[in-house]
């Protein structure tokens, strides 16, 4: 259980500062710690696909990162 008072930090973030909380959470997961399912690598499979068939279309993360940022208010 994560503690109420860590919690409460998190609350006093602001919204860019707890995106970029949960980037770094996520980052630090062991690359098996989050078990994919059959439907979850299909669906992988598919956007990988798409990719492939349509690189234009992609936009890379760090690009789609400094959007979403400049949208928060």
């Amino acid at each position: 259980m994560v503690d109420a008072a860590l919690i409460s930090k998190v609350k006093a973030l602001s919204i860019a500062e707890r995106l970029e909380l949960i980037s770094a959470a996520w980052d630090s997961l062991p690359a098996d710690a989050a078990p994919v399912t059959e439907g979850e690598k299909k669906l992988l499979d598919a956007r990988l696909a798409d990719i492939e068939k349509n690189p234009a279309d992609q936009s890379p993360w760090p690009e789609v990162k400094e959007r979403l940022k400049r949208q928060l208010p």
